[in-house]
């Protein structure tokens, strides 16, 4: 640049040199004071952002002055910060506005220090430069932003998914492998959570993930790189051998997922009461289930549960079942001692084939053996009028000990 302003501008800008570290204090404390986030930063952070904006009021001032654009390298390094930012997951509008407050700064700066001669041109010409640097830096962060973040979130995603396989397969899940893996992925498992194993039309002409896509309605990786906790709503999900494997929290609104379901066409298995240790052995009762259960087993919802996955891997003799657990997943409070009548009720009934031929045998009048039986369905959400239903308790009932024992 050449003719008035020059020798003022060189004077404010010689000034701004010298009083430099002062400035940069400014700015940054604004930018702190004015943008929340930035007071969450590290003393590494904050000493970063300095040396980034001593560079950036230098190089400001310097256009003002001679009345250059940013050259390619300046864009670079814009575009190099923002992947920077995308990297230890500052948001980008947080960013963008810091730059916007220092702008603010510099220009108050120049205006306290304008020497007699600065006219309002030259003023005029200092907020067309930084505005026209503003625009341009904040396109090659958003930029260096952007690409960095889809690259993070493709990689995070694939980190998850090999997360996931590893715990159902049981491997690397010790307290201490478990505590480093979930803390490197900002990954939050609780101790209990539920586990829902989904399988379509294999003849779909539809991809496995984008089925899982549509049967999920959040994805497990955000954009904002945030903690996908498990117990506050957060769903994971990955593909294994053809089905949607899905973890969500225990207690996750069984209606919404019976729902998807069924729109889907999938068919499915919900495990409550998953965790680490147990998810292997779940998963594997899981898989069985979809892969052997009857017809009948569908008649009355298109989503089995602990008790009828354990049901199927008795029929079908693997994988191996414990009986305590057969028995809490299907009879539950029903083997209480409170609930002993409903109990004998069941056994009656199972034993006779009928409400009133279980009524006689006990001594009870059939409306009264009636009422258990209703009590019982209330109790384990199973009908001994459906034939499925009937079969899961005559199966865990016969492996129930014996009185006494």
């Amino acid at each position: 640049m050449t003719g008035v302003g020059l020798a003022e501008r060189l004077i404010v800008h010689r000034l701004l040199t010298e009083r430099s570290s002062t400035l940069v204090d400014e700015l940054v404390g604004a930018v702190v004071d004015q943008v929340p986030i930035y007071r969450e930063l590290s003393d590494t952070q904050l000493r970063e952002v300095t040396a980034i904006t001593r560079w950036a009021v230098t190089r400001l001032t310097e256009m003002w002055v001679d009345g250059t654009r940013l050259t390619t390298r300046d864009v670079n390094r814009f575009r190099g910060i923002g992947a920077t930012r995308a990297t230890d997951g500052r948001p980008l509008l947080a960013v963008l506005r810091a730059y916007r407050v220092a702008a603010a700064v510099i220009t108050d700066a120049i205006a306290a220090h304008a020497p007699p001669g600065l006219t309002v041109a030259d003023l005029a010409a200092l907020v067309q430069a930084l505005v026209a640097a503003l625009d341009e830096l904040s396109e090659a962060l958003a930029n260096g932003y952007q690409h960095k973040a889809a690259e993070l979130i493709t990689d995070r995603r694939r980190l998850i998914d090999e997360f996931l396989h590893d715990l159902l397969a049981g491997r690397q899940t010790s307290s201490g492998a478990l505590a480093d893996r979930t803390e490197q992925l900002n990954v939050r498992v609780p101790t209990s959570f539920g586990l829902l194993l989904a399988g379509g039309d294999p003849k779909s002409p539809e991809t496995h993930p984008a089925r899982v896509a549509t049967l999920v309605a959040s994805p497990a990786a955000g954009a904002d790189h945030g903690p996908v906790d498990l117990s506050t709503g957060a769903l994971l999900s990955t593909v294994r051998a053809g089905a949607g494997v899905l973890l969500l929290p225990d207690g996750h609104e069984q209606s919404e997922v019976v729902a998807a379901v069924a729109a889907g066409g999938w068919r499915a298995c919900l495990i409550s009461g998953a965790s680490p240790a147990t998810l292997p052995q779940d998963y594997r009762a899981a898989v069985a289930a979809l892969e052997h259960a009857p017809v009948a087993a569908f008649a009355r919802r298109t989503v089995l549960d602990r008790g009828d996955a354990l049901t199927v891997a008795v029929l079908h003799g693997t994988p191996p079942v414990d009986r305590a657990a057969l028995h809490a997943a299907v009879l539950g409070p029903v083997l209480t001692p409170a609930n002993a009548h409903l109990l004998e009720g069941l056994d009656a009934y199972l034993t006779h084939g009928s409400a009133i031929e279980a009524a006689t045998a006990v001594g009870l009048h059939p409306q009264t053996m009636r009422h258990r039986l209703r009590r019982l369905t209330e109790l384990t959400g199973r009908s001994l009028t459906h034939s499925w239903d009937r079969l899961v308790l005559a199966v865990t009932h016969a492996s129930l000990p014996p009185p006494g024992r």
